[in-house]
């Protein structure tokens, strides 16, 4: 993996669709503007030229537990969504320790 000129971790991979609705900025960065919304589609993933640290996020509506990352992706298709909107198996099979999973306990709702 090199680095971009710009700083940011050269990262050519799919990292599938999305889980739930993501928003998908123009940086690493939740004060920075949203260009779009996605919804979660099987048929449609996505894929990483980049990634970089950034805002760190918490997503607590995953149905395994709650997602912790400061990782973000640019997307091929252009924009930044944080690492939490992709399934954590795949963002871990592409950064190891890249998001943290805190497991729901029995009593929990998703």
């Amino acid at each position: 993996m090199s680095v971009s000129p710009t700083g940011h971790h050269v990262l050519q991979a799919p990292l599938g669709p999305v889980w739930r609705d993501a928003n998908i900025r123009s940086g690493p960065s939740l004060d920075s503007p949203v260009l779009r919304v996605v919804p979660p589609d099987a048929a449609v993933g996505y894929t990483a030229e980049v990634w970089s640290s950034g805002d760190e996020v918490v997503e607590d509506q995953h149905p395994d537990g709650v997602i912790t990352s400061s990782v973000w992706f640019r997307l091929s298709g252009g924009g930044w969504s944080s690492a939490v909107n992709f399934e954590p198996v795949t963002v871990t099979g592409l950064l190891a320790h890249a998001v943290g999973i805190t497991p729901r306990q029995p009593g929990d709702s998703a």
